[in-house]
């Protein structure tokens, strides 16, 4: 076990069963070009599920989004569902990042086979940031194509 993660229990299984315990509660969101919104993330099911529900907008336009994570019992693995008012539909697989996890999965873009991925950075009690990032080169290199602040709401 490496000293970093002795020091911080909350990474030392960054795919186990309360990898996401960071993420639950509800936060207020904002992100580059006066995007605003909120989120709620909580246990629900025997608390064997992690539900996400996501409301915001910018000036280009709103978007309502909804997610639903566990980790699967057959095999141990985190997957999560999205869904949202565009009609999006993604599905992605938990892996782990920098001890952290994160979701990923596999598409094409313009031609090209991309991963894409939702990674958690700079998280504490009561903010972190959440990036959506690419890779078209099968993970090299990655560019952030989302970036937002989260701060607790609560008090």
């Amino acid at each position: 076990m490496t000293e970093r993660a002795e020091a911080d229990p909350a990474v030392t299984d960054p795919l186990g069963p309360d990898a996401l315990d960071f993420w639950l509660g509800t936060w207020l969101l904002s992100w580059t070009g006066g995007g605003r919104g909120s989120n709620t993330i909580r246990r629900i099911l025997d608390d064997r599920v992690i539900e996400e529900s996501f409301l915001g907008g910018d000036p280009d336009g709103s978007l309502a989004g909804r997610s639903l994570s566990v980790r699967d019992a057959a095999d141990g693995r985190w997957r999560q569902t999205w869904v949202d008012s565009t009609g999006a539909y993604l599905v992605l697989v938990g892996v782990a990042v920098d001890g952290r996890i994160a979701f990923q999965r596999e598409t094409i873009m313009n031609g090209v086979q991309t991963v894409q991925r939702m990674v958690w950075l700079d998280v504490g009690t009561d903010r972190l940031r959440w990036e959506w990032q690419r890779s078209s080169d099968g993970g090299t290199t990655w560019e952030v194509a989302w970036a937002i602040d989260y701060r607790s709401a609560s008090p």
